[in-house]
């Protein structure tokens, strides 16, 4: 079925202004501008896409007297007047045919498509009294485009608005996907434009000429040199196809905003889309889809768009309406193309992202909480023996509880050094090490609510917040007064997307209740704020006492930051700093501080110079938590060091003999940021195979290594065993979605996204290309 085209109605006298028309396409009819309209096909993700293909049919319907306008018009009844007519001696005079022609064109105009096409049946079979002009164009919308033609062609020998009859004639041929035809046509409509000068048609005729002839740049000059004040909404259209193949979307909008109609929301939607403005584009297209306007396209396009727009399961929600309201036509989807997102590979891309305050702003405020916050002991004194740091880095108020404890029973004891051991380990950055001890002590005692919130805090740091939500849970229905177990458990649920009303209400009314809080619970509290994004509550914390224990600093130059206190967040980060020398995100935080003023360029030219007068601790990044990992290896990539980092990664695992797990994975994330995807594909692969580290975590960077390297069926089945791994990783299911989009594999994609809550989540790794249409 061709495309639906639109009627222009002009009459002799004042002109009118009239709505853009869209034009059929096809491939093979013009290949001297297929190329080109290749690109006009979809808009998102950078793909140029213009459903904007103007004019097919342009009608001139040319009354010898000015008529008044055309009066309201009852479709069934003029129809079926018509129908009753048939055998009566036929309409005689041209004017009114003429009449019913615009009668026609007015219904066609109106939306009332099939009395319209029902009324130029009627009206051709009065082909005596009607011109060959008009009646090709009745042919023509009933899509008898050979016997157009030829009524065409007649109305051209007759000198019937030679012009726009050889136009129409060749949108015809381009209905046929007759290229000879369409040629022969185009070129009679140019020589025939001189006729056509002194018309407030010319200056729009000339675009379109121009349009089919692939000269976009001659469209301009007819758009910005406008002869007439009438139709320039026609000529903005074309003018908006040309600047938008020019790589000018924002031209491009302007002009259609000038005097936008309502069937120009889906092309304003997606143009929107291509320059990143994703709310505005779902904005127009959802005004598209309620408007009814090329509702199929709209939606196909929308779905899209939600994606980009952080809405999944609102995208999943309009593919299932595809499925079902448009009978399996629907799935003809736009075609997609999973990729990594620019920040992971694009220096400039990665630098804007790190300007942008990210690291102290939610979701990384949370992951710096548990970077920075203390494991638990139940003997402080036993344990200073093992622990670097000492008591900036522990709880000491459960000595008390840690006396009963150890009097029970000898097994307790064993665990509190199990529990020492391996906060010793984790304080040396061995954090894997500290994860596993805590794993066997939980074996020999698993109702032991602090070994419950130090083995959560180990997973957490290593990036796996499901299981770290488990554990701090589980610690916290154990002791419901370990309050940190508890707001802990909450920030690992926003982080996961599973939230849990009635245990942030429990802990709401415990912490309502403390109207004196000492410092511990004022913490507590103004952590929950925090949480809440209860600002106001939260900064009375800035002006209350407290020690300089690293995870107080850190709350108050967090609290600040929000605040837009840069002052007093750059003196915490500085006194967090000076505590932490050689701490790597204690210095990263302090270089966000003291140097976000500066344009990114000037920061990494800083930041190179602070790194080579700075030495670090760099086991954290060998051995230690997985966003200390992630945060230092972005920043030697974005201040153009990664490459000497990567061959100091190489020599490291040279030496390494016992613990190589954190380096391998260190230098296989420096090969994703420079490109090298087959490299970081072997070596994640390495990790999962050899080294048996099928945590979520890995099997998913092993796949955003797999996309980079265009093993789309490798990166699926790694993406499902991170799923089944955890549930609730959400970059794993958006990834997954877009491959199973990618493959045509709707049902499956529609699951994945149906989990991912809306406005909550927007992947740091993955995006998608539109790369044109689906043939059925």
């Amino acid at each position: 079925m061709a495309e639906e085209e639109e009627v222009i109605i002009l009459e002799e006298g004042e002109p009118q202004e009239v709505p853009a028309e869209e034009a059929p396409s096809d491939e093979k009819a013009a290949p001297k501008v297929s190329k080109q309209r290749k690109k006009l096909l979809l808009l998102l993700g950078g793909i140029g896409v213009l459903l904007l293909l103007l004019v097919v049919a342009l009608v001139a319907v040319l009354v010898r007297k000015k008529e008044a306008p055309a009066e309201n018009v009852n479709p069934t009844a003029l129809v079926k007047k018509l129908k009753k007519s048939e055998n009566a001696r036929p309409l005689a005079t041209r004017s009114q045919i003429e009449h019913m022609i615009k009668k026609a064109n007015l219904l066609y105009a109106r939306g009332d498509k099939k009395e319209a096409l029902d009324l130029y049946e009627q009206i051709a079979t009065y082909s005596a009294s009607i011109s060959y002009y008009n009646l090709g164009v009745a042919q023509m919308r009933q899509e008898k485009y050979e016997e157009a033609i030829d009524s065409f062609k007649k109305a051209i020998q007759n000198g019937e608005n030679r012009t726009i009859s050889a136009i129409n004639a060749a949108a015809c041929a381009l209905h046929l996907k007759n290229r000879k035809l369409f040629d022969y046509y185009l070129q009679m409509a140019e020589a025939n434009l001189p006729e056509s000068y002194n018309s407030p048609l010319y200056g729009y005729l000339y675009a379109l000429i121009n349009y089919y002839k692939g000269n976009y740049f001659e469209i301009l000059s007819a758009v910005n040199h406008p002869t007439t004040k009438y139709y320039d909404n026609e000529l903005n259209h074309l003018g908006a196809i040309s600047y938008e193949l020019f790589r000018r979307p924002l031209k491009a909008i302007a002009l259609l905003e000038k005097r936008a109609l309502p069937k120009d929301d889906l092309i304003l939607g997606q143009l929107y889309a291509q320059i990143g403005d994703f709310p505005v584009a779902a904005r127009y297209l959802g005004k598209a889809v309620e408007d009814g306007y090329a509702p199929l396209k709209s939606r196909k396009a929308l779905a899209l768009v939600q994606l980009k727009n952080g809405m999944p399961q609102k995208s999943a929600d309009l593919l299932k309406r595809l499925k079902t309201d448009h009978k399996g036509k629907g799935l003809d989807l736009y075609p997609i193309q999973t990729r990594l997102a620019p920040s992971v590979y694009d220096i400039q891309a990665a630098q804007k992202r790190y300007a942008a305050d990210a690291l102290v702003k939610p979701p990384n405020a949370y992951k710096l909480l548990f970077e920075f916050a203390p494991f638990k002991v139940f003997n402080a004194n036993q344990t200073l023996n093992y622990i670097k740091k000492g008591n900036a880095s522990i709880y000491v108020d459960e000595a008390p509880e840690a006396t009963r404890y150890l009097s029970r029973s000898s097994s307790i004891s064993r665990v509190n050094i199990l529990i020492s051991q391996a906060i010793k380990a984790a304080i040396d950055h061995r954090l894997r090490r500290a994860n596993t001890l805590l794993e066997k002590a939980l074996k020999q005692y698993p109702n032991h609510s602090i070994l419950h919130y130090n083995l959560a805090l180990t997973y957490a740091q290593l990036g796996n917040f499901s299981k770290a939500h488990t554990h701090f849970l589980r610690s916290y229905h154990l002791d419901t007064t370990n309050y940190l177990s508890g707001i802990f458990a909450l920030i690992c649920e926003s982080l996961t997307g599973r939230p849990i009303p009635q245990v942030e209400q429990f802990i709401r009314d415990d912490l309502v209740k403390i109207v004196k809080p000492d410092q511990t619970q004022l913490f507590y509290q103004t952590l929950f704020y925090f949480y809440k994004g209860n600002l106001p509550a939260a900064s009375k914390w800035l002006s209350a006492h407290h020690d300089n224990r690293p995870v107080n600093l850190l709350l108050d130059l967090l609290i600040a930051a929000d605040q837009g206190m840069w002052e007093k967040a750059l003196k915490s980060a500085k006194q967090l700093r000076n505590r932490m020398k050689r701490d790597v995100l204690a210095n990263l935080l302090y270089l966000q501080m003291r140097y976000r003023h500066e344009n990114i360029k000037r920061f990494s030219a800083d930041a190179q110079q602070y790194l080579r007068t700075h030495p670090l601790d760099l086991d954290a990044v060998y051995y230690g938590s997985a966003f200390t990992r992630d945060n230092y290896i972005a920043l030697r990539f974005i201040t153009g060091t990664l490459y000497p980092f990567k061959e100091q990664l190489e020599a490291k695992l040279i030496s390494e003999e016992k613990d190589p797990v954190g380096i391998i994975e260190s230098l296989a994330l420096a090969d994703i940021y420079l490109q090298k995807y087959e490299e970081a594909y072997v070596l994640f692969n390495q990790l999962v195979d050899k080294y048996n580290m099928q945590d979520s975590r890995t099997l998913f960077l092993a796949a955003v290594a797999s996309v980079g390297a265009r093993h789309p069926a490798n990166a699926s089945a790694l993406l499902q065993l991170a799923k089944m791994t955890d549930p609730n990783n959400l970059e794993s299911r958006y990834a997954l979605g877009l491959l199973y989009l990618e493959e045509g594999n709707v049902d499956a994609a529609i699951i994945q996204f149906s989990k991912i809550p809306d406005g909550t989540f927007r992947s740091a790794y993955f995006d998608f290309d539109i790369v044109g249409f689906r043939k059925k």
